[in-house]
């Protein structure tokens, strides 16, 4: 491209002639700026594409762009075409890597390329383990790896949400952490027995990425049926002691009981142990008297109580007098009374005479 002076001689013996041509050659130059662009996931990073007329250049650049790889980012450019000079935007947006653009300008049979590398970079979010179980009311923890991805330098904030909203919560330790290199936070969660699902989701600027880790709670329940038992003094009173397991809990528990007051009343459970669901039985005979006996189950972290009410019936005799004098063929009399201990049922006894 140029331009040129051509010169024609013509020569016949002595004689010689000459003419000159003058020869413009056009053509176009396609140059980008800047030549690299770096920029977050889905944000959208710009370059501008000049096309510079050589010669007096006035054709029609049509602009076209390819990207290697062919997937993961996407490009425009505005105008697609410029007449003799003139620019064009190119805006680029993707998913995280490195791509190179290759801008070509076409007019005719002159074609000409510029490139421009687009560094799209990102961050992920990652729990271990995804999976917990852990009895009611201890915590139990994941580890939250947050790494940058092409280089990603920011400040990543983090938050969790449950669900069920209720049940369950939460901690995040720290809750902000700024990459350069591979970042780790603690989730810890305790509550009551239940299945939760616990989202964690780490945000910057308009970057937004989340890892779920699922929370198993564990738990039992313990319950008396009768929790009301009415027997006479000597009798043994029976109470069936079921456990009942939440959550799909499965281990051992132990059983014990405790009487108030702590004299007058004895008692047995069969079995003292149950594994993950079953029943016991409380067995109890004493003097007469009211007694709570409280039944505890205990597996581990996790103890759980239910109370039997014992009501042990009697009854006493008395007279009145305990001694009666009488003269011979006489008649002595003494009052003889019997008298309930805890509502026990007698008939009515007469007065007996001597």
């Amino acid at each position: 491209m140029g331009s040129y002076a051509v010169t024609v001689t013509g020569t016949s013996s002595s004689l010689t002639h000459s003419a000159t041509v003058t020869d413009a050659v056009q053509d176009f130059t396609v140059a980008t700026n800047p030549t690299a662009v770096t920029l977050n996931a889905g944000s959208t990073g710009t370059s501008t594409v000049t096309i510079n007329a050589l010669q007096g250049f006035n054709g029609v650049v049509s602009l076209t762009s390819s990207i290697s790889p062919a997937t993961g980012l996407t490009c425009t450019l505005t105008p697609t075409s410029v007449t003799g000079s003139g620019t064009s935007t190119l805006s680029c947006a993707g998913s995280s890597g490195t791509y190179t653009l290759t801008i070509t300008g076409a007019s005719g049979t002159l074609s000409h390329s510029a490139t421009v590398i687009y560094t799209v970079r990102d961050f992920t979010v990652a729990a271990a383990p995804t999976n917990l179980t852990a009895n009611a009311g201890v915590a139990s923890t994941s580890t939250i790896t947050v790494a940058p991805v092409n280089g990603f330098a920011g400040t990543v904030a983090l938050a969790s949400s449950i669900s069920p909203a209720a049940g369950l919560t939460c901690s995040l330790t720290p809750a902000g952490l700024t990459l350069g290199i591979s970042q780790n936070s603690t989730l810890s969660c305790a509550g009551s027995a239940g299945a939760y699902t616990v989202t964690v989701t780490g945000t910057s600027g308009s970057l937004v990425h989340t890892a779920a880790v699922t929370y198993t709670v564990q738990d039992f329940t313990i319950t008396a049926s009768p929790t009301s038992v009415a027997v006479a003094a000597g009798v043994a009173g029976a109470s069936t002691i079921t456990i009942n397991p939440l959550s799909s809990f499965n281990g051992v528990v132990s059983l014990t009981s405790g009487i108030s007051p702590t004299v007058g009343l004895t008692c047995t459970l069969t079995p003292t142990s149950v594994t993950g669901s079953g029943t016991s039985t409380l067995s109890c005979s004493g003097s007469a008297g009211v007694y709570s006996v409280i039944l505890t189950g205990v597996s581990g972290t996790l103890s759980h109580s239910v109370t039997v009410t014992y009501t042990v019936q009697d009854f006493t005799v008395t007279a009145n007098p305990t001694t009666v004098s009488f003269p011979s063929g006489g008649t002595g009399t003494s009052a003889i009374t019997v008298s309930s201990l805890n509502y026990l049922a007698l008939p009515r006894q007469p007065a007996l005479s001597q």
